[in-house]
């Protein structure tokens, strides 16, 4: 008897060892540590200046920063405690420090200063960041009221735009003026778990599965207020809401056209790209994606939008970059591969996730502004 129970501990033993890695990685999945699909800021000053010249300014990781955030390619926002700049590119850099190009915006940042790369690229709200104004509105939805910018416009078509999992509406500044350039009214949405929004009920995003709703009802508020048809503006996560929008909602059919940065197009392909990305062995997937799936009640199926995005029938703006770490750029690759018919596809080399614009805004600019024209 006491072999049998030896025996039997040992055999539970070795099954816990193997189950938990599943189980730590599925509990990751849904912890605020670890968003697969998230577009939120660097850490708050995760770079130190060691230098400012005219033009130009000298940065080089932090004790805690990530090693190369301050190598991005592209512009940022450079933001310290006590004070703001635009970041340009990289104009020479040995692989640990980097100059860069440098226009001070306010405050006054020294050398010694901690600061962090924001890639929404411009601050504050639409008049802050482009002298563009807007109202602030509150759009009625079933878990309750939801803010949004609104820019009014000449067009009887509308942009609503939906920002990424962990970002806020700011992530749309860096598009907003060439929607406004071309007269298109537009509303910067927010949906649950959003900073100062009404909560999901049970705490956690559905990737677009339930958060769709508040997009519902921001194409809802745009009707009612005269609009004819909907652009629809998708960030990483935003894409996967835009798709779910169109799976479920009675407003899909006035859809005129999407423009997606980055978009989630399946949640399975994006945790995998994750895993790949932090050298977690896949097999681990095998076992956290069933644990996940069962603990909390949810199928894998609803999170993949691939079939959705391809059976579209309205003219898309794509961009991805090729260094994407977050959202895997084959899902786009295969997207633009198999609709060449509706798909404009911008791949950006060397962009991480959601920089097409940070990278080459002026590439990004022209790609929209001849989008728009095609869509009028």
């Amino acid at each position: 008897m006491r072999t049998r129970t030896l025996a039997a501990a040992a055999a539970a033993a070795s099954a816990a060892a193997f189950l938990a890695p599943g189980v730590l990685l599925s509990r990751m999945l849904h912890s605020a540590g670890f968003d697969p699909a998230s577009d939120r800021l660097p850490a708050p000053f995760s770079v130190r200046i060691t230098a400012i010249a005219p033009g130009r300014i000298t940065l080089r990781p932090g004790p805690a920063g990530a090693p190369g955030a301050h190598l991005e390619p592209g512009r940022y926002l450079l933001e310290a405690a006590r004070g703001r700049a635009f970041l340009g590119p990289v104009l020479e850099s040995n692989g640990v420090v980097a100059i860069r190009e440098f226009t001070p915006l306010d405050g006054d940042l020294r050398v010694g200063d901690f600061a962090r790369l924001d890639p929404f690229a411009f601050p504050g709200d639409p008049r802050e960041a482009h002298g563009i104004d807007f109202d602030e509105v509150d759009v009625p939805a079933p878990l309750g009221r939801f803010p949004a910018w609104y820019i009014p416009g000449r067009r009887e078509t509308w942009a609503v735009m939906v920002h990424g999992k962990g970002a806020n509406r700011r992530e749309t500044l860096r598009l907003l003026p060439l929607l406004v350039e071309a007269g298109y009214p537009s509303l910067a949405i927010t949906y649950r778990n959003d900073e100062g929004c009404p909560p999901a009920p049970h705490g956690r995003y559905t990737y677009g599965r339930d958060e769709y709703e508040e997009l519902e009802a921001a194409v809802r508020f745009a009707i009612e207020l005269g609009a004819r048809r909907i652009l629809l503006v998708g960030y990483s996560m935003g894409g996967a809401i835009c798709l779910s929008f169109m799976e479920r909602s009675n407003f899909a059919s006035r859809t005129a056209g999407f423009i997606f940065d980055a978009p989630m197009l399946d949640l399975r392909s994006t945790v995998a790209h994750g895993a790949r990305q932090r050298r977690i062995p896949l097999w681990y997937l095998a076992v956290s994606n069933r644990i996940a799936a069962r603990r909390y009640r949810f199928s894998w199926d609803d999170f993949d939008y691939r079939r959705t995005a391809m059976d579209l029938q309205v003219p898309v703006l794509l961009f991805h970059g090729d260094a994407d770490p977050t959202v895997p750029v084959a899902t786009s690759d295969a997207l633009a591969a198999a609709r060449p018919d509706i798909v404009r596809y911008v791949r950006v080399p060397g962009a991480g996730h959601v920089r097409a614009w940070n990278v080459d805004p002026e590439g990004y600019a022209d790609a929209v502004r001849a989008f728009l024209a095609a869509l009028e």
